[in-house]
């Protein structure tokens, strides 16, 4: 068995972004050591199917299994959606793997992104301060003030992650405890620490606007005190703000860069820097109006959601 984490990629109806994002991968040092899962979700029903199609056949290509350890696809016939893709592909291969590193189908890697993800799964295992880890940095530029490699965030990266089984399995994707928020102002604070589009997008996931594994994975590692590892360089970059993308849409980037670089880190147990949620809250909450407002409009619907 290799000490390295599955990869597990999940791929919908770009075929495009899917072979870009298995050719960097197969690139990045540590590929030819490491298992890798294709999760293909089946066609949403009465849609055309070709894409679906053509996106399974860059799967499906012979050529992947020389340049990984092991290769395993599983097919939907039906329309599962990400959220229920995610949570039902990841929690199979952790059962076996006990970790795992998940990167979408619009994510190129950096050289080192597998080495990086798989040091930080082992340094950072027996850490309960840490629910997941991840190689994307949403930052153009690196803080000055800041010296370290890593990074200690209140805030999970969707894109490109990984975590343990341990972790994965005490959430609860039914968000049974959400009322806490609500009832809790404090709590409520901390959820919002790196973004106050947080509360506002659970609310939304409780009212079925949207179907987001992301947020529920996020409430638990507030409920339970986590945080994230996050790198000061970006290892990742995003091609899917094009347009193409069911969950992203064009102009929303937030990478910044497309220099895939490997930079040399030293792995060490951080706290939240306050001056780092900062910086990292404004990038996600937007213009100082929109922040404003989004807390006007929480602290209104709270009152109903009790």
């Amino acid at each position: 068995m290799s000490w390295m984490a599955p990869i597990i990629v999940f791929a919908y109806n770009r075929p495009d972004h899917l072979q870009q994002t298995l050719d960097h991968l197969a690139e990045a040092d540590g590929a030819r050591e490491s298992d890798l899962w294709i999760f293909c979700d089946g066609p949403k029903r009465g849609a055309d199917s070709t894409r679906v199609k053509a996106t399974r056949k860059v799967a499906q290509d012979s050529a992947w299994a020389e340049r990984f350890r092991l290769v395993r696809i599983e097919t939907s016939q039906k329309n599962k959606g990400l959220a229920r893709s995610i949570i039902g592909g990841v929690s199979m291969v952790l059962e076996d793997a006990g970790r795992v590193i998940v990167v979408e189908d619009d994510v190129l890697v950096a050289p080192d992104f597998l080495r990086f993800m798989n040091d930080c799964l082992k340094f950072y295992e027996n850490d309960q301060n840490v629910g997941s880890v991840t190689g994307f940095s949403p930052f153009a530029e690196q803080p000055s003030d800041y010296e370290k490699d890593v990074m200690a965030i209140p805030r999970n990266c969707s894109q490109c992650w990984g975590t343990w089984a341990d972790r994965w399995r005490e959430v609860d994707w039914d968000a049974r405890d959400a009322g806490l928020l609500w009832s809790n102002s404090s709590l409520r604070r901390r959820f919002n620490t790196a973004g106050n589009d947080r509360v506002d997008r659970l609310r939304r996931q409780l009212e079925g606007k949207i179907d987001s594994w992301s947020i529920r994975f996020g409430l638990w590692q507030t409920l339970s005190g986590r945080h994230t590892i996050y790198p000061l360089h970006n290892r990742v970059y995003n091609i899917g703000y094009d347009g193409s993308g069911v969950h992203t849409r064009h102009g929303q980037n937030v990478n910044f860069g497309t220099a895939l670089e490997a930079h040399p880190y030293v792995l060490e147990h951080v706290v939240e820097e306050p001056a780092i949620v900062r910086r990292v809250a404004r990038l996600y909450g937007g213009p100082w109006y929109k922040r404003l407002l989004r807390d006007l409009r929480t602290r209104l619907r709270t009152r109903g959601l009790r």
